[in-house]
């Protein structure tokens, strides 16, 4: 999630603190399955709001908790979550660059930890040197692309060779 941020920094606008807070929510994301394998997000999100985190003030653990919420849900629009534009459209961002990462290591098993990125002519390329079968990764990647190409405007691509 991080390489992602750091690829497309020149398109998203976002600075340290987001990124802190994506490095967070990459290692929280699935904290909410400890409760509960059937509201994850919304389990996530409750732990995320009543635990203090040294360090990150109360937006930014809005702001985090509702970036590992909306990983697995269909986001809401700003009105419906009380929030400024601003902060929603961190959120927005956020969520976009966890659930195109979290795609890519679906198996969790690394496949892809070697990637390198490179953003050229509206896309986002992601070159892997990979023995392994990355079926899974590409097919659950694909869907999250459309998102994230929502958000950003460009299109994710995974380049596999094998080696």
């Amino acid at each position: 999630s991080l390489a992602l941020f750091d690829v497309t920094k020149k398109i998203h606008g976002l600075g340290k603190r987001e990124r802190l807070l994506l490095q967070l929510a990459a290692i929280l994301h699935d904290c909410g399955k400890y409760v509960s394998m059937t509201a994850p997000g919304q389990c996530a999100y409750d732990i995320i709001m009543a635990t203090e985190i040294l360090g990150i003030n109360h937006e930014e653990r809005k702001i985090l908790a509702n970036v590992v919420k909306f990983n697995t849900l269909e986001l809401e629009s700003y009105e419906e979550m009380h929030l400024t534009r601003k902060t929603y459209t961190i959120i927005y961002k956020l969520t976009a660059m966890l659930r195109l990462a979290n795609a890519m290591d679906r198996s969790h098993k690394q496949k892809l930890a070697d990637a390198t990125m490179t953003l050229r002519n509206g896309r986002l390329i992601i070159y892997v040197k990979t023995s392994e079968d990355v079926s899974l990764e590409k097919g659950l990647m694909e869907e999250k692309a459309r998102f994230f190409e929502e958000v950003f405007g460009v299109t994710p691509e995974i380049k596999v060779k094998k080696g």
